[in-house]
């Protein structure tokens, strides 16, 4: 299960996911158990990003920012 992670400007820029073993958990748990964790995880990444400047890239081959 995944949940898209959105900038300041509401464009998908990465996602968080779980993953549980098939065989060991229901949908229906993971739905009631997991998914209001991972939602509001995002929701936290989210709103860090609405107060960041949007990221630079690495100069290339340097590793640092530009």
């Amino acid at each position: 299960m995944a949940a898209p992670v959105r900038d300041r400007d509401g464009e998908v820029v990465a996602a968080v996911n779980i993953a549980v073993h098939a065989g060991r958990t229901s949908v229906e748990s993971v739905r009631r158990d997991l998914l209001p964790h991972l939602l509001a995880t995002v929701a936290r990444i989210d709103a860090d990003l609405r107060i960041t400047g949007p990221a630079r890239a690495a100069a290339p081959g340097t590793g640092t920012r530009r």
